[in-house]
C-alpha cells in the first residue's frame, strides 16, 4: 500500500516538474524555432512602464563648501 502511495506522489511531482519546465521553455523555444526558420519572432506585448519612488533626491553628489574642520587625533 505504501508503494502505491509513493508511486502516485512520485508521478505527481514528476508531472508538476514537467509542466513547470515546459512553461519556462515555451517562449525561448518559440524564438529559437523562428530564428532557425529565418522569420522574425512575433512581438511581445509591452508591459506598463514602472514607476520608481525614492526617499532620497536623485542627482549628482555635491561637494561640501567651506573649509574642513580638523579634529584632534585619538
Amino acid at each position: 500500500m505504501i508503494a502505491a502511495i509513493a508511486t502516485i506522489a512520485f508521478l505527481a511531482a514528476a508531472w508538476a516538474a514537467i509542466v513547470a519546465i515546459a512553461g519556462s521553455l515555451d517562449d525561448s523555444l518559440g524564438k529559437v524555432s523562428a530564428a532557425l526558420r529565418g522569420v522574425a519572432p512575433s512581438p511581445q506585448p509591452q508591459l506598463a512602464a514602472l514607476r520608481f519612488s525614492s526617499r532620497h533626491p536623485q542627482g549628482r553628489a555635491q561637494r561640501a563648501e567651506g573649509r574642513p574642520v580638523l579634529r584632534a587625533a585619538a
